[in-house]
């Protein structure tokens, strides 16, 4: 019966099971080489649990909804909603509804597919597995898997569980996704000393979720389910609490403050009311009246068709939304955190470097290598003869590679460089080999004997020759050269010829490039089996590397001009992190700031880590803590981050940050579940356009919210100061209702909705990427809005008052019962905004200088409202249910007039703020 310490709870990823040797590991967990028994098998199953991962934060369905229905504004909307079917005004409250449940909807929508990354990383479980069990192999359910269970892992396995590797012939696992690490890592089973090393140094680990791409291996389990590196993934996944974006922020600040404006300014029309001697009836319906002016009913829906409208102009750019408020945060973005590997890099390793005869050559022009480099096409051969990987190349030049990232570089480079692998392999197969192995870092095959016509850089070599391809790492190799070959021949090494090898070997180290040396050996034809690995004859060095994207530097650039920092945060070395990130210019020539590793983060409290951020621009071999600890520490100086990703030890740090972006191609599930924003090219450069994109949105948005609160003070400003009309014209406040509710909800929701989406389809200003990002912090009054608003506001209001006094003693002479001033009023109010919509196009451009075409939906809806404005006054029956009258063709020029008179008085107001801007700058 197992120990009952060994199998209370489960394995810690914190234990240091990868600096004990592995006999002592198989002595505290109660188990040995030939596995466990079935019987204490199933005991540590019944006491520790399945091995799988519990959803344990995830919000029900009825907890977002319910989170959807009280936001502010819809509970505003609801308010109004109610109010008008305390006034029997039933159409409206049912429109209102409408717009309430479309506005819930929609987020109900948004947030329930952000709540799936726990789903996506229980798609990384293994189904089946097989393990020693009463010493037997036994495949079993993966979910089934206990500590101190040992596994068996080939080519192709997933790894199931944590596993301490106890035996391991030329092992190699992919971790990229959850340590960063470009290439697939040689395992071994050694103890290593260092207890605090990072995950991608715990060569002697097997990771849960990882893949086997090499190689065979035993591991025996030390962390099942949620205590597997992967399982505490998931724990922050469901830690993370996804903040307010800046847009909710400020919305809810709007909401709070129109609340309580209409409450005062329904309260004072109430006093005023009482003052005059109006009836409580009267005094309801005005206080309603001045509830629906204050509050913008069409605000949600606008804000939400804006984002939509956004989204999808980012998605021809290929960045799908997966929240839509996310898309107005891009704008204030400050930080961009970005994983290396598959984000800045184009995770495919490269042969991008050749060093051989003296001289270093850049492979930038493969197809020139058989002319000009002949040396440089000999070591590509014997890197495609010495080689264990496949290439395929269809008939319209696809190419597919199957093997080690390494190996299948070697074939890549071997194949733009004019060799036809296929069939140098055919013609020159192998006789003998001697595999890889951690221990010798090096791989042989012997090759010949070579036919007369000699393909590719075989040439170079006599015909006949029986030949000893070798390659590997330096090291390993330079103690076994006795000659190198240059200007075409292979000469006797020389001690300076060592030094200088050498010396290009650590150089191309520092620069973050993997180096493989590759050699060659004649022997004789009965020496195959021999000793092959001696004598041998340096070609030269091979430079390997994932290179960064193309676009990459120059969408960082354009970031810089934005005023947007972009830090690397990666699990891979950091020499090769600093290398990328020199190459790109997030690190510049003469910054010499160390990058900052996991181990220094470990010890670092709080304080020292947000100092870090400041000055560090490369994080390397860090951990999903290390990156979200960045992230916290990163918001806490009040940035606005976005943090870019493909792994899955991206997940947490996605979820934290303001902006969660993942990889569509290479991006694994779950860093796409926890992602607000997913790049379908997997394009960095899309990120600068998204940014752009959400600059544009906040722009559109800040125009529509002032637009409206604009249009509503002016309403407000109608609503208090008629009463006063009425006493000085009249000297009482009869027929002080200046709007009825029901036109006061026209307004609200034709011109303010339909304009103000309009206004949302607005293209981005010249200098939108060459502007500071927008403050999270500042509000939607900042940068002389507020102070527009209000002027437009209070023009509104005046010219409406003006022209409803001018006309309050027409009566009710040209039919019907209402008043022939409210009519006017609701007309100047109507027409006002259409032309108010119009100039608030830019700020930023006089309006003879903006491209028309830039904005046809603006057109259209100031077109298709100035005829339903028409339509409401002239057709009987609409008219007589908004309690209006026909206006004569003068009183509706004069509406015009007034609305022609504040586009004036917008255009001249923004071109002295155009000269004063520009007399500043000077």
């Amino acid at each position: 019966m197992p120990k009952k310490s060994k199998t209370a709870t489960p394995s810690k990823p914190s234990t240091m099971w990868h600096s004990i040797d592995y006999e002592r590991v198989l002595v505290d967990l109660d188990t040995s080489k030939t596995g466990l028994s079935s019987k204490d098998a199933a005991a540590r199953l019944h006491a520790d649990g399945p091995n799988e991962l519990i959803d344990r934060g995830t919000k029900p369905a009825a907890r977002i909804l319910w989170e959807q229905v009280t936001a502010f504004m819809v509970l505003l909307l609801i308010g109004a909603a109610f109010l008008s079917l305390f006034i029997g005004k039933y159409f409206e409250a049912g429109a209102i509804g409408t717009i309430v449940i479309l506005f819930s909807i929609l987020g109900f929508l948004q947030e329930y597919r952000a709540e799936n990354a726990i789903a996506a990383l229980r798609r990384l479980a293994v189904p089946e597995v097989r393990v020693l069990r009463d010493s037997v192999i036994t495949q079993i359910s993966a979910v089934e898997l206990v500590l101190g269970d040992v596994v068996l892992l080939e080519a192709g396995n997933v790894v199931p569980a944590d596993l301490r590797l106890i035996e391991a012939v030329n092992l190699r696992i992919e971790e990229a996704a959850l340590t960063g690490e470009s290439l697939p890592v040689e395992k071994i089973c050694e103890a290593i000393e260092d207890k605090t090393a990072p995950l991608g140094d715990r060569r002697n680990l097997g990771f849960s979720g990882t893949q086997v791409t090499f190689g065979r291996g035993l591991g025996v389990v030390v962390a099942t389910g949620m205590s597997t590196e992967i399982g505490q993934i998931a724990e922050l996944i469901q830690s993370v609490e996804p903040a307010a974006t800046p847009l909710q922020l400020r919305l809810d600040r709007v909401g709070k403050q129109l609340a309580a404006g209409g409450v005062i300014v329904a309260l004072i029309l109430v006093v005023i009311g009482r003052l005059g001697g109006e009836s409580w009836g009267d005094l309801v319906l005005t206080a309603i009246s001045a509830a629906v002016a204050v509050i913008p009913e069409g605000l949600p829906a606008v804000v939400t068709l804006t984002l939509a409208i956004g989204s999808q102009r980012m998605l021809k750019r290929h960045a799908l939304v997966r929240r839509l408020p996310a898309v107005e945060t891009l704008g204030s973005v400050t930080v961009i955190c970005s994983d290396k590997t598959g984000t800045l890099t184009q995770n495919r390793m490269t042969v991008t470097v050749f060093e051989g005869s003296g001289q270093r050559h850049i492979l930038d022009d493969l197809d020139a290598i058989p002319d000009q480099h002949p040396t440089a096409l000999l070591a590509l051969t014997a890197g495609a003869l010495c080689n264990d990987a496949d290439i395929q190349v269809t008939e319209d030049g696809d190419v597919t590679t199957i093997g080690d990232p390494t190996e299948t570089a070697l074939l890549i480079a071997a194949h733009k460089a004019g060799i036809d692998v296929e069939s140098l392999r055919i013609h020159t197969p192998r006789a003998g080999e001697r595999p890889f192995d951690s221990e010798r870092k090096r791989m042989s095959t012997v090759h010949g004997p070579l036919p007369s016509e000699r393909r590719a850089g075989l040439a170079l070599i006599e015909e006949g020759a029986t030949v000893a391809f070798v390659k590997g790492a330096i090291d390993g190799l330079l103690p076994l050269t006795t000659h190198v070959w240059l200007h075409g021949k292979a000469e006797p090494i020389t001690p300076e010829e060592r030094d200088r090898i050498n010396a290009a070997n650590d150089n191309l180290a520092a620069d973050g490039v993997r180096v493989l040396g590759v050699a060659y050996r004649v022997i004789d034809t009965d020496g195959i089996h021999d000793e092959i690995e001696d004598r041998l004859t340096l070609i030269g060095l091979l430079g390997i590397i994932d290179p960064p994207r193309p676009e990459a530097r120059t969408a960082i650039a354009t970031c810089n001009d934005a005023g947007i920092r972009v830090l690397m945060i990666t699990g891979d070395h950091p020499l090769t992190a600093r290398a990328i990130a020199r190459e790109l210019g997030i690190v510049g020539a003469d910054d010499h700031t160390p990058s900052v590793t996991g181990r220094e983060i470990e010890v670092m409290d709080d304080d020292q880590l947000m100092l870090a951020v400041k000055t560090t621009s490369v994080f390397a071999r860090v951990s999903p803590e290390h990156k979200l600890r960045i992230v916290r520490a990163l918001r806490a100086q009040g940035e606005v981050v976005a943090m870019t990703g493909d792994g899955v030890n991206d997940a947490p740090a996605l979820r934290q940050a303001d902006i969660g972006v993942a990889m569509g191609i290479t991006g694994t599930d779950v860093s796409k579940e926890a992602a607000d924003i997913v790049l379908r090219d997997d394009n960095f450069a899309t990120i600068v356009s998204s940014v752009e994109e959400g600059r544009v949105i906040y722009d559109n948005l800040r125009r529509f919210v002032n637009y409206s609160l604009g249009g509503n003070i002016g309403k407000v400003l109608v609503l208090l100061l008629w009463p006063l009309v009425m006493l000085i014209i009249t000297g009482a406040t009869k027929d002080a209702i200046a709007l009825m509710p029901l036109q006061l909800l026209w307004l609200n929701l034709m011109t303010d909705g339909l304009l103000g989406l309009a206004m949302g389809t607005e293209q981005a200003e010249p200098d939108v990427m060459m502007r500071k990002p927008v403050d999270p912090g500042s509000s939607i009054w900042s940068d002389g809005w507020g102070t527009r608003t209000i002027w437009v506001g209070v023009a509104i209001g005046v010219g409406a008052l003006l022209l409803g006094a001018g006309y309050h003693g027409v009566g009710t002479t040209r039919g019907g019962d209402a008043p022939y001033f409210q009519s006017v009023i609701f007309t100047a109010i109507a027409f006002m905004q259409i032309f108010q919509a119009i100039g608030n196009r830019s700020t930023r451009l006089p309006l003879h200088r903006l491209d028309w075409k830039g904005n046809p939906t603006l057109l259209l809806a100031a077109g298709f409202v100035f005829l339903a404005q028409i339509a409401v006054l002239y057709t009987p029956f609409l008219r007589d249910a908004f309690h209006l009258q026909p206006l004569s063709a003068l009183t509706l020029l004069l509406c015009i007039g007034v609305g022609v008179l504040l586009l004036v008085a917008i255009e001249t107001v923004e071109w002295r703020q155009r000269v004063h801007r520009e007399a500043v700058k000077v």
